[in-house]
């Protein structure tokens, strides 16, 4: 099928293959017919023909594209704000020469979760106001560009939610700052890597969307507990994970060179009692897709 060298070193994609994206990159990207035929292409792609498939497609890995933006990762990391804002959005580069290869990336489940992991913040922020009286606090772990934040406020303007919002890039923090100016004292900033930050109030909701699909167990064990004391009486502590049913998870990998670490219910579950959380504090919800997991872990009233 591939051709190979001597040593059995994979050199280039098959002819029909080559003539396959060749013509994708000349259509600006795969055309919905051709999504099918693209992915499974992506999810068979062995590691030793990477290189050559990455070199044909070289005008789509470029900041041009959304898969190209992750791939490039201009401020050092693929799921920067940029490309989140730009998944809320939904946007698509109105160029011919890059179009497809956007559609193509929003048309996906990831793309679909993360959208679907923001209506589910908004959600909560709501029964957060509906159940607390008094000034509600949330502490956001790696708040990127904060558009749920704003989206929630602006569509509240009567909301008694306090922010407090955590990021380690400069860059993600003035765009949240410049785009939530005008809730003034409603939401704060910190740059700051969450390892270090020290809170100095307690949260009714600590939210993390995803930032703890970076984290190893060990670092993940020891945010859950250095955070969860940090929660008033019946708060919860909301962490997202995408789940090993992401069908995107390949095309993350090839495309953007984007690895996330998957989990389980159970593995999430498992974590939190490793961080020394009782079992029935601990419960795993889901979006509209399973993509993305939800660890809810709530401090007793």
């Amino acid at each position: 099928m591939f051709q190979t060298d001597t040593g059995g070193n994979i050199k280039r994609l098959p002819s029909e293959t080559r003539v396959f994206l060749t013509t994708l990159m000349k259509q600006g990207g795969p055309a919905p017919d051709d999504y099918l035929e693209f992915t499974h292409l992506v999810n068979n792609l062995g590691s030793e023909s990477l290189d050559d498939f990455r070199a044909i497609i070289a005008d789509a890995l470029t900041e041009n594209t959304l898969i190209g933006h992750a791939y490039v990762k201009p401020f050092g990391y693929p799921g920067d704000f940029t490309i989140i804002r730009n998944i809320y959005q939904e946007h698509v580069n109105p160029d011919k020469r890059f179009h497809n290869w956007d559609r193509f990336f929003q048309d996906q489940a990831g793309a679909n979760a993360v959208r679907n992991r923001k209506q589910y913040f908004l959600e909560h922020c709501e029964l957060l106001e509906k159940k607390n009286p008094e000034n509600p606090s949330v502490l956001i772990l790696g708040s990127g560009p904060a558009t749920d934040v704003h989206e929630y406020l602006a569509t509240h303007p009567d909301s008694r939610i306090h922010f407090c919002l955590i990021d380690f890039d400069q860059h993600a923090i003035d765009f949240a700052e410049q785009q939530n100016s005008e809730f003034g004292d409603s939401v704060k900033y910190f740059r700051i890597n969450v390892l270090r930050y020290k809170p100095t109030k307690m949260f009714d909701l600590i939210w993390s969307a995803g930032l703890f699909d970076y984290f190893k167990e060990k670092h993940f064990a020891y945010m859950i507990n250095k955070y969860y004391k940090f929660l008033n009486k019946d708060g919860e502590f909301i962490i997202g994970n995408f789940s090993l049913n992401n069908p995107t998870k390949r095309l993350m990998e090839v495309l953007s060179d984007w690895y996330l670490n998957h989990r389980s219910k159970h593995d999430l579950i498992n974590v939190a009692m490793e961080a020394g959380i009782a079992e029935e504090n601990i419960s795993v919800d889901m979006e509209a897709l399973g993509v993305n997991l939800f660890l809810h872990i709530r401090q007793p009233g």
